[in-house]
């Protein structure tokens, strides 16, 4: 131990001892200190980690449903196309409501001729064509069938051909109230008919159509259009005004 510094005087080895002592309770203190530090660093570091985990959790969850909600959107166009194809694609129908209308529209005025058209090859509007048929015949009038035909320009819905009077003369009451019968059941968007000087003198023409691409429009006439009395030199067909006769 004579190596030690100061090992051999009382004075340096109580000065020594003393530091030493004063020493350790500084290195005491300094752990002390460092861990309570090393704690609180712990804390902060779990509290860190906590907060990382919550923000990539609710990342994840509006990202979740974010792809929820572009699904459910898509899935709700996918709906809303189907059941467009499929109201595109279902067959015309007269309701029998829509039947007792227009036979009691009708039925006043039995013998009236009528000649109901449908495009040629178009078994749907040929469908839809044979109810009026039916209807026509119930109310007693002279409807034998349906005649197919080919059209330049297919017509869309329905459409009312008639005739046109001569100048003192007007439309026969049985055009009326057709037209007025169809149109109530927004069958026809106006009251108005096509002039088709082609035709036989007291003969009312329903053409059917193609569907419409809408449910909302039901012929190619567009009732936004001022209809017009078409002349001789007009092309074979045209749209007038129907005057409901007096008394009527």
């Amino acid at each position: 131990m004579a190596i030690l510094p100061g090992w051999n005087s009382l004075v340096a080895t109580g000065s020594i001892a003393h530091s030493l002592h004063i020493a350790a309770m500084v290195v005491l203190a300094l752990l002390v200190v460092a861990e309570g530090m090393a704690l609180v660093y712990d804390d902060r570091k779990y509290a860190l980690i906590g907060a990382a985990e919550r923000d990539i959790t609710a990342s994840r969850d509006q990202e979740r449903r974010e792809i929820e909600e572009r699904d459910h959107n898509a899935i709700a166009e996918l709906q809303r196309r189907l059941e467009e194809t499929q109201r595109q694609q279902a067959s015309r129908r007269l309701t029998m409501t829509d039947q007792q209308t227009l036979v009691g529209a009708l039925s006043p005025f039995p013998g009236q001729q009528i000649d109901i058209t449908s495009i040629l090859g178009d078994m749907e509007g040929q469908q839809f064509a044979n109810e009026f048929v039916s209807v026509a015949q119930q109310a007693g009038w002279n409807a034998t069938g349906v005649n197919q035909a080919p059209f330049t320009t297919n017509p869309i819905g329905v459409e009312v051909f008639y005739r046109e009077p001569p100048p003192d003369n007007v439309p026969p009451p049985a055009l009326a109230a057709l037209v007025d019968a169809l149109m109530g059941l927004h069958i026809l968007p106006a009251r108005s008919v096509s002039i088709f000087q082609a035709m036989a003198p007291d003969v009312i023409r329903l053409v059917v159509g193609t569907k419409p691409a809408s449910p909302d429009l039901h012929s190619s006439l567009s009732p936004q259009e001022p209809t017009s009395i078409s002349t001789d030199s007009d092309v074979a067909s045209g749209a007038a005004n129907i005057d409901t006769p007096p008394g009527q």
